[in-house]
């Protein structure tokens, strides 16, 4: 069955960007079908957010294309939607709901629902006075029932409601956090795979871990976290497949996702992918995005590696110019194609070269019969380097090897390093 047909709307000042482009992409995700492209270049109209003038010029454009809903890119005000939908008599939305419509449809578990709930609740809390003007305005029949107008009766029913999903959001958090630090004491790397919608993190993420989970290309095909246990070189790590990024991410979704977002801040190491295929320009913008998001939550100074991705659709000289002008990121940039497999095996060096309290220290014991006992109890929470007649090499993280010395003593072990 075909989509609703839209028309996609953009309000922006002289010197900002044009992101129809990028409406466009999330209006093909969510379903719809666009039909027209609109923008343009003004200051706010407090009535209509676009000039009264192009409002009636969008109205004709709706008749005459069997327009079945209007996207604004510009966050729009209850009133502004109001007089718009009245206008084009048909629904009007912004780029904030569309983004939650697609969240609703790929909304994997209780945890993604409720915080797509918390979003939509907090934005209704801050135009509330102004839905409650609407709702009078239009005389809503049963409005927060028995047709009760009541701004303060509103606002109580959505801050009850906010209420209770972060009192759950707050369990989950907290049963995630066990799970964190469980894994974080088996001795595995907490690898976080994140970046721009659309570079191709799940595609790496199942090139590095064998999966095979879901790829469409389109924005925000993952939602929910995903996480694997597998080896990086020999070293345990558990990666994670986490939510996309993209430009002007409205700071409500980004604080309404924390329990989400935490995961990244959870991590010793992010990979952040971008896609290396699109113009120059757009991939300064997207990597600024994804800063601004990782600096937003506390992740920038993470130890990073920069998966630059999709290398397969570019010249070599193509791609060692991009690299060259991409300098001013100061971060290792690796470039890669997960489709293709190519230079992964690099992306995994860079990775290892930069793990957090990594060490590797030789275990030399004392009786040879419990060598192989040594090497089955220590195998699952390190790299096992090399063996030999009455040793093992061995690299972990530091304060997992801290925590096994008491029972390497037992088995007669002396670690000869003395970093412990």
């Amino acid at each position: 069955m075909e989509g609703e047909r839209v028309l996609l709307v953009q309000r922006r000042l002289p010197r900002e960007k044009s992101y129809l482009h990028e409406l466009r992409e999330l209006a093909l995700a969510a379903g719809y079908v666009p039909i027209a492209e609109i923008e343009q270049v003004r200051a706010q109209d407090a009535a209509y957010q676009i000039g009264y003038g192009k409002a009636l010029e969008i109205s004709e454009l709706v008749k005459k294309l069997d327009i079945d809903k209007v996207i604004f890119f510009n966050e729009l005000k209850p009133v502004q939607a109001h007089n718009l939908s009245k206008l084009f008599k048909v629904d009007v939305i912004d780029r904030f709901q569309l983004i939650l419509e697609i969240f609703a449809k790929r909304a994997g578990n209780r945890e993604a629902k409720l915080q797509i709930e918390l979003a939509r609740l907090k934005r209704e809390l801050s135009f509330a006075k102004e839905y409650v003007h609407v709702a009078k305005m239009e005389e809503l029949p049963g409005f927060m029932g028995g047709g009760e107008y009541d701004a303060t009766v509103y606002e109580r029913h959505i801050r009850e409601r906010i209420s209770r999903i972060n009192k759950e959001l707050k369990r989950i958090r907290k049963r995630k956090r066990g799970a964190h630090k469980r894994r974080s004491r088996s001795g595995a790397y907490l690898v976080s795979i994140t970046g721009y919608t659309g570079a191709g993190k799940t595609t790496l993420f199942n090139r590095l871990t064998g999966e095979s989970g879901y790829i469409d290309g389109k924005p925000f095909a993952t939602l929910s976290t995903t996480i694997r246990r597998t080896r990086l070189n020999g070293i345990p790590a558990i990666v994670s497949d986490t939510i996309g990024f993209i430009d002007s991410l409205p700071p409500l979704l980004i604080e309404s996702f924390y329990t989400t977002l935490e995961e990244i801040n959870n991590s010793d190491i992010i990979i952040l992918v971008l896609d290396a295929s699109e113009e120059l320009e757009e991939v300064n913008r997207k990597i600024r995005a994804c800063f601004d998001v990782l600096e937003s939550i506390g992740a920038y100074l993470k130890p990073m590696v920069v998966a630059f991705n999709k290398i397969d659709l570019l010249s070599p000289e193509d791609v060692k110019m991009r690299i060259e002008e991409l300098s001013w990121i100061k971060k290792p940039l690796v470039p890669i194609s997960a489709k293709k497999g190519w230079n992964i095996d690099a992306l995994v060096k860079t990775i290892l070269d930069i793990l957090p309290g990594y060490t590797e220290v030789r275990i030399i014991l004392k009786r040879n019969d419990n060598l192989n006992k040594l090497i089955d109890e220590l195998s699952e929470g390190c790299r096992i380097v090399s063996i030999e007649d009455n040793s093992v090499l061995v690299g972990a993280k530091i304060e997992w090897l801290a925590s096994k010395v008491k029972r390497i003593s037992e088995l007669g072990g002396v670690i000869v390093d003395r970093k412990l």
